[in-house]
């Protein structure tokens, strides 16, 4: 018997990415502004907002390495309002929690529930609000892929 690697980040980014542009809540709120890692300066300070940075922090894997648990921040900025970055969030919220994510094309699947609720407050280098919740998400290949 094979046994599969564990299953790509490069692939869990574009999935989670490819599901959070394709809600429509989240879009509305934010465009394709959906990053997955957070912006260097100057980018952080010229970027567009309101924006979403996920960042994939940890992972375990079995000895089969069938499926893997990630530990995922979502982050929610928005130069106006904590208020307007709590809405991004929620948006997100509502796209990720108990949702199974599978795009056409992207070899991983998974599925989300928030581990932790989200805190807030003001990031000083890109001088926005922020509310950031953490998220574990169970991922593997696709069947067939």
């Amino acid at each position: 018997m094979s046994l599969s690697p564990a299953p790509s980040i490069e692939q869990v980014k574009l999935l989670l990415r490819s599901h959070l542009l394709t809600d429509a809540a989240v879009s509305a709120l934010v465009g394709a502004q959906v990053h997955g890692a957070h912006l260097q300066t100057p980018d952080a300070v010229n970027a567009l907002y309101p924006l979403v940075v996920f960042e994939l922090i940890t992972g375990r894997t079995g000895p089969t390495s069938t499926y893997q648990a990630i530990r995922v921040d979502v982050y929610a900025y928005s130069r106006d309002s904590s208020g307007l970055a709590a809405r991004v969030y929620d948006a997100c919220a509502a796209a990720l929690q108990h949702q199974l994510l599978r795009r056409d094309g992207i070899s991983v699947a998974g599925y989300c529930v928030e581990a932790e609720r989200p805190d807030d407050g003001w990031n000083e280098l890109t001088r926005a609000y922020y509310v950031r919740g953490q998220w574990t998400m169970r991922v593997s290949y696709r069947s067939g892929q």
